[in-house]
């Protein structure tokens, strides 16, 4: 399956600015695999990674990584999505970078703007974490709307795959 990655640095970043109450987002801890399982499947966030075949024991291993931040999204206190964000150490420098995986909302809740506010958290949280890049990969047949939300906010086209 075809790629494409995108990337933004910490400079770049234009965070989309509108206030929306009704998107939370809640960390998730081990004792929640089977929901992270739930959840991952839910938005086909398979993109270049199959989990379809984890058992309980690898979504534990994978929710207590240290690198690793799993993360539901909730719209009115409903389940509509989940994001993760994977922390990638350079070794040969002192900046970090960070990768944003399963970035992602049930398709009751896709087109009403959510995704935005969606990727803003997203790449606040990432920064934070003291990412100087984030990353993403997605499927390289993204809609010109997907494509836009995130060259809005400072993400660039790096390559096809």
């Amino acid at each position: 399956m075809a790629v494409t990655r995108l990337e933004l640095q910490r400079h770049q970043f234009f965070p989309r600015l509108f206030a929306n109450e009704s998107m939370t987002t809640k960390r998730l801890t081990a004792t929640a695999h089977q929901f992270a399982a739930f959840l991952w499947q839910g938005v086909g966030a398979n993109d270049d990674e199959d989990r379809s075949g984890w058992d309980a024991a690898q979504w534990q291993n994978y929710l207590t990584d240290p690198r690793c931040e799993f993360y539901v999204v909730y719209c009115d206190e409903e389940p509509a999505g989940c994001c993760e964000i994977v922390r990638q150490p350079k070794l040969m420098r002192a900046s970090s970078s960070a990768r944003i995986k399963a970035l992602g909302l049930f398709p009751e809740y896709a087109g009403e703007g959510l995704g935005s506010v969606l990727l803003t958290r997203m790449v606040e949280k990432a920064l934070a974490t003291g990412a100087h890049s984030v990353s993403v990969r997605t499927s390289a047949d993204l809609s010109k709307e997907t494509l836009q939300m995130f060259r809005a906010q400072g993400f660039r086209v790096l390559s096809d795959v």
